[in-house]
């Protein structure tokens, strides 16, 4: 039992990071001029981060069934729930931006000189980046919950 639950915990943690990855990503090319090359790097990697966060979720959910402390830990866990709202939110947060990068690729396929707007961008840039800061509130609430008694 403890391999295994050694190993849900790894592949949470690897599905993590690459969504952590791909959203820091989304953030360095949002400060590129986005025409359509960039466009569809966007999209690329916002792919990444969308499976990516399906298979947190996967691996999340075999955690709180199979895992070691198993769902009467998890259904009482303050932290947990707390983590899992968050997350939601994130989710949330991330539909604005996946489809306007989604619109900017058909733009850019339509006519070749496509230029997204600055103003535009900027906000995408702003959505990504509340992502990213409640990502941190997200880890907060993650070490909380490892750490509650009877842990």
């Amino acid at each position: 039992m403890l391999y295994h639950d050694a190993g849900l915990a790894w592949l949470h943690f690897v599905f993590a990071f690459v969504l952590v990855g791909a959203l820091v990503a989304e953030l360095f090319i949002l400060r590129l001029p986005v025409d359509g090359r960039v466009a569809k790097l966007l999209l690329r990697v916002d792919l990444f981060y969308g499976v990516a966060a399906v298979l947190i979720i996967l691996a999340g959910i075999s955690r709180v069934l199979w895992g070691a402390k198993g769902w009467d830990y998890y259904s009482v866990q303050p932290f947990f729930w707390a983590k899992m709202g968050t997350f939601l939110i994130i989710g949330a947060l991330s539909a604005l931006p996946t489809r306007t990068f989604m619109r900017w690729k058909r733009a850019a396929d339509a006519d070749a000189t496509f230029t997204a707007p600055e103003a535009e961008v900027k906000r995408m840039r702003s959505f990504v980046m509340w992502e990213t800061h409640l990502l941190v509130l997200l880890l907060a609430f993650a070490s909380f919950m490892a750490r509650a008694i009877g842990s």
